[in-house]
């Protein structure tokens, strides 16, 4: 059988037509950089995390938090998806996947852009790494590199 019902083509189709949306689609999403201004490699982050916006006492604001979606992370910053405004510059950002191990830092969002349909994207500066445990002022690990929480590299 060649074709399914509505005149669709499934076997026997083009497989080179179906590889080369398949590229335009993937180029599309990842445009090449013609100049580099990155200081650091981004790598994919798919993972749901937990932002909780701070005070500039650096006390969270537990009923603004929100469930966002990771989109890329690098040795100093981070970038993700989110369905309403944030409220806060700062806020404390956790790994909401238990299974997938502890992650905990606080954030300075730098930047926002309204996405189609009704998304956000942000992203800002990992400033220092939090303990999942203890997330009021007194939480913060002083001395301890971000880098040496963030086990992707």
């Amino acid at each position: 059988m060649n074709q399914l019902a509505g005149g669709i083509a499934a076997v026997g189709s083009d497989r080179t037509t179906l590889a080369n949306q398949i590229g335009d689609l993937v180029e599309r999403v990842h445009p090449k950089v013609r100049r580099e201004r990155r200081r650091d490699e981004r790598i994919a982050l798919p993972v749901l995390f937990q932002l909780t916006p701070l005070d500039a006492d650096r006390r969270p604001f537990e009923q603004d938090a929100i469930i966002v979606v990771g989109k890329n992370i690098s040795r100093r910053g981070l970038c993700f998806f989110h369905e309403q405004p944030i409220s806060q510059r700062r806020a404390l950002i956790e790994l909401a996947q238990p299974e997938l191990g502890r992650f905990a830092a606080e954030i300075d969002v730098s930047w926002c852009r309204f996405t189609k349909p009704g998304w956000y994207e942000s992203g800002g500066r990992l400033v220092r790494a939090v303990s999942p445990t203890n997330r009021d002022g007194a939480g913060f690990w002083p001395g301890f590199e971000l880098s040496q929480l963030v086990r992707l590299f």
